[in-house]
């Protein structure tokens, strides 16, 4: 079975729930549900049901409950919904992959992979197989949409935020506490804003930092 690095630095909560939420642009409410579960109802409207979480390894309670793993799986379901999946979809073939395959932190794994319609996972003979009905699919149409996960040992090591576009800013534990790094200077993206926000000219800012116009922009239109 595949298992996944008991590092500290990628399993110690180290954001609350609006926060991750907020770092992979995903609906709050939405991360709430994949984290703790949600009730449901049947469709006669009268059996009330339970919807087990999605991620794992979120607390309970408020502050700093979120994990750098658990976070990365959040991205990832968001990922798979901007890609067209619907969640109906993703549920079961995670648990597949937990269950019938031996999958552990199923969703954090190199081996899983989405062609925008379906969940799908490497064989051993490395083709793409997909979870829900193994239909073989073709590996450069799948490749595009994981291209911003960077992966260490088989599960993600640090991922990449595509929403700020000119701005190449990552999530890593292992920089910054997690937090939204600009990568090649290792600054928080925080730390630039603040700048920003305490009144510094954009030019004096961008200097500072050796940043773009671009760049410089990237950072406050997800700001906004």
């Amino acid at each position: 079975m595949q298992t996944l690095s008991s590092d500290r630095a990628y399993t110690t909560p180290i954001y609350t729930l609006s926060e991750a939420a907020h770092i992979i642009r995903a609906p709050a409410s939405s991360f709430g549900r994949w984290a703790h579960g949600h009730a449901f109802r049947q469709r006669n409207g009268r059996d009330e049901g339970w919807s087990d979480p999605i991620l794992t390894g979120v607390r309970s309670g408020r502050g700093y409950t979120v994990s750098f793993n658990a976070l990365a799986e959040g991205y990832i379901v968001e990922s798979f919904r901007r890609a067209g999946l619907p969640m109906a979809r993703i549920r079961p073939a995670v648990e597949i992959l937990r269950t019938e395959l031996g999958l552990e932190n199923a969703l954090l794994s190199e081996k899983l992979k989405t062609d925008g319609a379906e969940i799908l996972i490497e064989n051993g003979d490395r083709d793409l197989v997909v979870v829900r009905n193994h239909q073989g699919v073709f590996r450069d149409v799948v490749d595009q949409y994981l291209r911003t996960i960077t992966y260490r040992d088989g599960f993600i090591q640090f991922l990449r935020l595509p929403t700020y576009e000119r701005a190449d800013v990552i999530v890593d534990p292992l920089r910054n506490s997690g937090q939204p790094t600009i990568a090649r200077l290792g600054v928080r993206v925080d730390d630039v804003l603040s700048r920003l926000r305490a009144g510094d000219p954009m030019t004096d800012v961008a200097d500072d930092f050796g940043l773009d116009e671009g760049e410089l922009t990237s950072l406050l239109v997800q700001a906004a």
